[in-house]
């Protein structure tokens, strides 16, 4: 139906309005979010400065996403079991969380050390 002949219904009380609504706007699709590709890790100790330097020369490249998966260990990827009680998601969904594109995590323990991950 075109838009005039959906309006002329309308008008003619054959349709409701929210039927008419649908008619004339088409539903937004859902956007699928993009897969990451790389990992970029940033690492400050503050009681430390050699391994700060140490950290930042080793992370200075982004590291790709493939790496990260390879190194976590089958035993923790494949448990349903929360990570801790402060933090209830399962490290499967944290895997799903980090390979998305566009994720910044920003942790600070209490040794007052900063861990920044950004998802490229």
């Amino acid at each position: 139906m075109t838009k005039y002949e959906v309006l002329n219904q309308l008008n003619q009380n054959e349709l409701k309005p929210k039927e008419a609504y649908k008619l004339l706007y088409n539903s937004q699709k859902e956007r699928k979010p993009r897969k990451a590709s790389f990992v970029k890790v940033r690492i400050r100790v503050p009681e430390s400065k050699g391994a700060t330097i140490f950290l930042s020369i080793l992370l200075f490249l982004p590291v790709p996403i493939f790496l990260v998966k390879l190194f976590v260990p089958r035993k923790f990827k494949n448990s349903s079991d929360p990570i801790n009680d402060n933090f209830p998601m399962a490290p499967k969904e944290l895997l799903e969380l980090v390979s998305l594109h566009g994720i910044k995590v920003d942790v600070r323990t209490h040794d007052d050390v900063k861990i920044y991950i950004k998802t490229i």
